[in-house]
């Protein structure tokens, strides 16, 4: 029963007839449109013209257009209402076919029209065309090789350094009318742009035309040999990183012996990750501590490893070793003698005795020390199948005495014969 009430309720309401009224006047106002076929006179406006055939003419015959006189146009058509209201103006084009121009000119052509396929274009009639014709100059093309210029826009990482950017193609190839192409300096690609890196960055990027000035020169009716360029930029690690001499015992001293000085301490390097990560330092130099008696001051070459770059600049680092509670003793030996003699040669040894300078950390070491302990042995291994006189560098040994060693350079003569 209360159903019956308020379906009563509804159908006595004014309101559901209104809205019941209005649902019917509108499937009826598209039935009678549907089935309207009077004709009915629309403007289109901004009609783009279209050359056709352009690119045949930029790449086959070095022609370009240029100076065109408008670049849309504005048309009425006529038609039947219910096929003419569904017309864009962005779908309708005014073409003009070029193809078949092969000498530069000044034209005046007109154009065709085509409609879109969702009409039926045989049922428009055009009834006026604004302009009528479209005047433009067909001009011989002229080439121009410009650089590729640009910037990167990102962000470099803390600890990496960036290289000089690259980009591929470096110069770009511009044809077209020469009056366009002459004010063209140079292609200008930013890439990177809101990108952290760190690590090399490629980005296949676009690039604009500049002209001296830095305005952007439009690209219509030119032909370029690429549309992308592909920007680099390199990136490499950086670390500050410490100088370091290898130190060879010798001389009755070890490197806890001494006080080693580099200056510079340290320099900062940039190379790829894989290699500068695993270097915790440089070693520039080996030495020797048999090779002085109490001071060294020498000057090496800071020499990196390929792939690794010196960002400090400094190319030399100097060494100073001191050397404090050494004691020193000078001893005169005859106990000289040679090996490494090649098979088939013999030796005399010329120098019948040798000064020789001891050093030890305490003075009480050289007490029980003889001259027949001190031993000079000349190497000749690398004289081979040498004759003659010759002065060769020797090695010294102090037997039976831990903690003394020779120092300095000493050197015996030889004579090499046949046998």
């Amino acid at each position: 029963m209360e159903q019956k009430k308020r379906t009563k309720k509804i159908y006595d309401s004014k309101v559901f007839w209104m809205v019941v009224s209005l649902l019917c006047s509108l499937v009826m106002w598209a039935y009678v449109s549907s089935l309207d076929n009077t004709d009915k006179e629309i403007t289109f406006n901004n009609i783009e013209v279209e050359f056709r055939g352009q690119d045949e003419i930029l790449a086959e015959r070095d022609l370009s257009i240029s100076s065109v006189d408008v670049k849309t146009v504005s048309i009425v058509v006529r038609g039947e209402r219910s096929n003419i209201t569904k017309l864009k103006s962005s779908d309708i084009k005014a073409v003009i076919d070029v193809s078949n121009i092969t000498q530069p000119n000044d034209m005046t052509w007109a154009y065709r029209l085509e409609f879109p396929d969702y009409v039926d274009s045989n049922s428009i009639t055009v009834v006026r065309k604004n302009p009528e014709t479209i005047n433009f100059t067909v001009v011989k093309n002229e080439k121009k090789t410009i650089e590729v210029k640009g910037s990167f826009e990102g962000t470099i990482a803390e600890g990496c350094v960036a290289e000089e950017f690259v980009f591929e193609p470096e110069t770009i190839v511009v044809e077209g009318p020469e009056s366009t192409i002459k004010n063209i300096d140079h292609a200008w690609v930013s890439f990177g742009k809101d990108q952290t890196i760190e690590s090399t960055y490629v980005e296949e990027a676009d690039f604009f035309l500049v002209d001296a000035n830095g305005n952007v020169c439009s690209k219509e009716g030119l032909m370029l040999s690429v549309d992308k360029v592909t920007a680099t930029q390199p990136i490499l690690r950086s670390k500050e990183v410490p100088l370091r001499v290898k130190l060879i015992s010798g001389g009755g001293i070890t490197s806890d012996n001494c006080t080693v000085s580099i200056d510079p301490q340290t320099i900062r390097i940039a190379g790829d990750s894989r290699i500068v990560d695993d270097l915790d330092y440089i070693e520039i130099g080996t030495i020797e501590l048999s090779s002085f008696v109490s001071g060294y001051e020498h000057t090496f070459p800071i020499v990196l490893e390929d792939g690794v770059q010196n960002l400090t600049g400094v190319s030399d680092a100097k060494v100073t070793i001191e050397i404090e509670g050494t004691h020193t003793k000078t001893f005169t030996t005859t106990n000289i003698s040679c090996r490494g003699i090649s098979s088939g040669y013999h030796v005399t040894i010329d120098t019948k005795e040798v000064e020789v300078t001891l050093r030890a950390l305490s003075s009480g070491a050289f007490d029980s020390i003889k001259p027949d302990d001190i031993s000079v042995i000349a190497d000749l291994s690398d004289y081979g199948t040498t004759t003659g006189q010759v002065i060769v560098n020797a090695k010294v040994q102090v037997s039976g005495h831990d903690g003394v060693g020779a120092v300095g350079d000493v050197k015996v003569t030889v004579t090499i014969y046949k046998d």
